[in-house]
């Protein structure tokens, strides 16, 4: 018999059974958004319970609901086959649209070979402004690959690289990311590991989350390889609302040599949310074959890197986008709306209901 999460998650992979009432729920105009959460607010001091509660009672991670995106129970569940990623045809790409909607990760698959760098023409129109990286070649592209390492977590093959989000480092960080697989391990190890902002949300409190959306609560930053020195580092808060979509937005980083102060007020649940991400119950492991695309939502999935031996050969190219091309008004990142029904009588942990990142 199968499992009912994967018969929900197969149920959502079609289009037709759930992309009116989706498009209905996401496409809502700003000013109605404003006006749920007002009158969400004017209930509050009725709704509000006296004691935390736990979001894994009112969070469901079994693909049951359609404004609450999580990742599938079987990797193939993400694969969108086409003929070329660079000669996607409008049906390919609302249909690529609807599942980062779903599932907030798609992995393209092209049928046949195309040039390394073709389906960037169709990733800067759909995505537009590239995100800026030092590292980055005159495409915007940064190779991940031990042999030029970018930071000490991509330095050493033979240790995992703990899930992530892409950018914690920064005041605004990717709305999304690329990686194509230029060259996988032979040996099959060095698989990507993903896991959905829900997991480690549900396993807070609401209290718990109201605490992590301040700044100041747990400090990332970006590690070179060559010295190892903190280049950069941000403060910004862990979990927000976006101004314009209220949509909870995560930014996370694994406890990895790359997080820095973490109050003392933030440090159980930190810690609680570490172990989450760590654990393999909650990751869905992906092997990318070469050519293979990952197009993940940065405020909704972290990813994260399996080991594979030192001497062997794995490349990858990471390109992220700001989020403002043609899918724009098609695509809303993050986990949730924060003025979803899942959430009746907490709506009081998003206060204040609208915080924008810096520009």
């Amino acid at each position: 018999m199968m499992h009912p999460r994967s018969m929900a998650v197969l149920a959502r992979s079609v289009p037709s059974l759930h992309a009116a009432p989706r498009k209905a729920a996401v496409q809502a105009p700003v000013s109605i958004l404003a006006q749920q959460i007002k009158r969400s607010f004017a209930d509050v001091t009725i709704k509000q319970p006296n004691e935390p509660r736990a979001l894994s009672e009112v969070m469901p991670r079994d693909g049951s609901r359609t404004d609450l995106k999580i990742l599938p129970m079987n990797p193939d569940y993400l694969r969108l086959p086409v003929p070329a990623i660079s000669k996607m045809s409008t049906h390919d790409v609302d249909h690529f649209a609807f599942m980062l909607n779903t599932y907030g990760a798609v992995i393209l698959v092209p049928e046949g070979d195309e040039d390394r760098l073709a389906p960037y023409k169709i990733l800067d129109q759909l995505f537009g402004t590239v995100v800026h990286h030092d590292a980055a070649n005159e495409h915007g592209i940064v190779e991940i690959n031990p042999a030029k390492p970018t930071s000490i977590n991509t330095a050493n093959p033979k240790k995992e690289h703990l899930p992530h989000t892409d950018d914690a480092y920064t005041e605004n960080p990717s709305m999304f990311c690329t990686l194509q697989c230029i060259e996988a391990a032979p040996s099959g190890g060095g698989e990507t590991v993903l896991i959905s902002g829900a997991e480690l949300v549900a396993s807070l409190s609401n209290k718990e989350l109201k605490a992590l959306m301040k700044p100041g609560m747990v400090s990332m930053g970006r590690r070179p390889a060559a010295d190892g020195s903190w280049m950069k580092v941000s403060s910004i808060p862990m979990f927000w609302v976006d101004q314009n979509s209220g949509w909870l937005q995560v930014r996370w980083r694994c406890n990895d040599g790359c997080v820095g102060d973490v109050d003392m007020e933030a440090r159980p649940a930190y810690e609680q949310m570490d172990a989450v991400a760590r654990g393999e119950v909650h990751q869905l492991v992906v092997s990318l074959n070469q050519g293979e695309l990952l197009v993940i939502d940065n405020r909704a999935i972290a990813h994260g890197r399996r080991s594979y031996e030192a001497d062997e050969p794995r490349v990858m190219w990471r390109k992220n986008y700001v989020g403002d091309g043609q899918l724009a008004e098609q695509l809303k990142n993050g986990l949730c709306p924060s003025y979803s029904s899942m959430f009746d009588g907490m709506y009081s942990m998003f206060e204040p209901p609208l915080v924008d990142c810096k520009a």
